[in-house]
């Protein structure tokens, strides 16, 4: 496996709330912040509502340990009545676009049913150019069925939504490369549908698939540059690097081309009475997926990841908007990670 320089972005929104910024004002202050501070990339995610951590665990399938009816406390009216302000993500990210110069722009990720396949495309390289090429595309089957109900999307089976997923990026990708693009699925279909002005980037943005599963991954194998986990320990890194290496020399291409990624939650602070706390408030996620510590435990955390295949992680940090966490990782953490 190549070595690579390791990538840092930064999630400015989660479905979960207290990861997500709720105002443009302060989401334009943070970004600009972490443009400073030599982070990468600044991410969203593309939803419309909010849960609480352990709801959320349950919905998307993190915590299979518990059974739905523990949720009722904070069930599907909750989830409506209790949201908080969450900006649309294809709108923020294009706003962000002109308040930055340098930094990555991408989808942690897209929800495939929300958009038509060919529409995507086009909005998408319309970003890519705007922007002078910082558009990272990630893309994923979508899982948040309460949501889909909520804004009158289907929601078929999980085989289904894959199979969905899989037609887009082959749309996606034939309208970003070739002149005269022309597919025919079960799902989606296209017929000379151009895409002009093309991306700038080439042959064309970075595609991230999102998402655990085995086939997932295969699509990821087969079409994206680059997969990402959410909550996942160095260990099943390193495992998974395999099964990515597998699928990929089964579908003739580098092993290399398709990185992974990480989504972890980052707790830095010098108090150990606050790393508690919001230990305790963001419980749900799982403690693979939690790295947390004094600047100097968290970077050595983050090094093991690196050691098992990981260059490129999605980093969420509580309440980011208002805590000194953000400076610590751009002065401490960035900086030990990156010059190693």
């Amino acid at each position: 496996m190549r070595q690579r320089t390791p990538e840092f972005g930064l999630i400015l929104a989660l479905t979960i709330r207290g990861l997500a910024i709720q105002t443009y004002s302060d989401m334009r202050r943070v970004v600009q912040d972490a443009e400073k501070l030599d982070f990468d990339s600044v991410w969203l995610c593309d939803h419309f509502l909010t849960l609480s951590p352990d709801h959320y665990t349950v919905q998307a399938g993190v915590d299979r340990t518990k059974e739905r009816g523990e949720a009722s406390q904070d069930g599907e009216g909750a989830q409506r009545t209790n949201s908080i302000p969450l900006l649309e993500c294809w709108t923020a990210l294009s706003a962000l676009s002109r308040e930055t110069t340098r930094l990555r722009l991408g989808t942690s990720v897209l929800c495939n049913s929300f958009r038509n396949p060919a529409v995507l495309a086009k909005m998408a390289a319309t970003l890519d150019v705007i922007s002078d090429g910082r558009l990272d595309l990630g893309l994923g089957a979508g899982w948040f069925k309460a949501e889909f109900e909520a804004y009158g999307f289907p929601f078929p089976g999980a085989g289904a939504r894959i199979e969905q997923l899989e037609e887009s990026l082959e749309i996606i990708r034939r309208m970003w490369t070739e002149d005269n693009p022309v597919f025919r699925g079960t799902h989606h279909s296209i017929n000379g549908a151009i895409c002009d002005p093309a991306p700038l980037q080439r042959p064309h943005p970075p595609i991230w698939i999102g998402g655990e599963g085995d086939k997932i991954h295969r699509v990821a194998a087969k079409l994206a540059d680059g997969v990402n986990m959410r909550w996942w320990s160095p260990d099943r890194f390193r495992l998974r690097a395999k099964y990515l290496q597998d699928a990929c020399h089964e579908f003739g291409r580098d092993p290399d081309s398709v990185r992974m990624s990480a989504t972890l939650l980052v707790i830095v602070s010098n108090d150990s009475q606050e790393i508690h706390e919001l230990r305790s408030q963001f419980g749900a996620i799982p403690p693979d997926g939690i790295v947390a510590g004094t600047a100097d435990q968290c970077s050595k955390r983050l090094q093991e990841y690196r050691d098992a295949g990981v260059h490129h992680f999605l980093l969420t940090v509580p309440h980011v908007e208002k805590s000194d966490s953000l400076q610590l990782i751009g002065e401490k953490i960035l900086p030990a990670l990156k010059s190693n």
